[in-house]
């Protein structure tokens, strides 16, 4: 494949007002505006076997200028083509990395092949606030960005906020640039943590960022909260039953989890159950055949 400053090849039928035996194929150079708005599949259409084409990832999440790509182990050969392609479509991509298992451990990483670039850190801007992490060593979704900003503008000015899960602040810091509050952010892993106290001193905030386990809430917090926000790991719904106890009467848990479209009418009547009142909840997108994330808005009754 071609450099950046060589743009990209491609043969193309010339021309359409000639009859079609007399039509000739030539070879063009595109330049480098138009190849950003091409798909990575356009891109790589005439590159690939259509065996292996068919094969290609349909999807890939940014963060930062760092781009993750799930390619199966059948495309071992083409990785580096891929990648390359997809620093051709996106000019601001300078890492790109290929995911190799799903997230999983205490600390809620995976594990990554490095095909282009030299690091792991980047910076992630969103929301009017800026995010330094590595990506290899926490928790990060970029796709939930529209659920952190709606979070934000639920929250009251004076309320005790508690994030837990807090990662590296993608939550807790939107939150405090808009709102006047007092709020914790709570992570198990020691490295969200190091990279949420660096986060909030680059967006110009104060803020409580606490190493911990989220199981110990109740005796880690002698007076309760106004809001929780909970963006849980996968099949760990069990916290919510744990954070009731540092609830304050009237206050509100937004609650994120994992569930296959036909849980979901059982997980809504085992909350009712409970005794939490639903007062709204969202698909916030797929995150495996047939499983979605869900947000819901939550109070306790009476």
């Amino acid at each position: 494949m071609a450099s950046h400053t060589e743009g990209i090849h491609i043969d193309v039928y010339f021309c359409w007002w000639l009859p079609l035996h007399e039509w000739k194929m030539i070879t063009i150079r595109l330049p480098e505006d138009l190849i950003s708005n091409m798909s990575l599949h356009s891109l790589l259409q005439n590159k690939l076997p259509p065996e292996k084409f068919a094969l290609l990832p349909k999807h890939f999440e940014v963060i930062g200028d760092i781009a993750i790509i799930n390619i199966p182990h059948s495309l071992d050969t083409e990785k580096h083509l891929i990648a390359e392609a997809l620093s051709f479509q996106r000019k601001d991509i300078k890492t790109v990395l290929r995911k190799l298992n799903k997230i999983e451990g205490a600390a809620r990483v995976a594990d990554f092949e490095l095909l282009l670039g030299d690091r792991t850190t980047t910076l992630h801007r969103e929301n009017g606030c800026v995010f330094f992490l590595d990506v290899t060593k926490t928790f990060f979704s970029g796709k939930m960005y529209y659920e952190r900003d709606r979070i934000a503008q639920k929250v009251n000015d004076g309320e005790d906020v508690l994030v837990l899960f807090a990662g590296v602040g993608p939550f807790l810091i939107p939150i405090k640039k808009q709102r006047n509050v007092n709020i914790t952010g709570l992570d198990n892993n020691r490295e969200a943590c190091t990279f949420l106290r660096q986060n909030l001193e680059l967006n110009h905030i104060d803020a409580n960022a606490i190493l911990g386990d989220a199981r110990n809430v109740n005796k880690m917090f002698k007076t309760g909260f106004d809001r929780i926000v909970m963006p849980a790991p996968y099949g760990q719904d069990f916290f919510l039953d744990i954070v009731q106890s540092v609830l304050k009467p009237g206050g509100y848990v937004h609650f994120y989890t994992f569930k296959k479209d036909f849980e979901l009418p059982h997980f809504r009547r085992l909350l009712e159950e409970k005794g939490w009142f639903i007062k709204f909840y969202r698909d916030c997108g797929d995150v495996a055949p047939r499983v979605k994330r869900y947000v819901f808005d939550l109070r306790l009754r009476g």
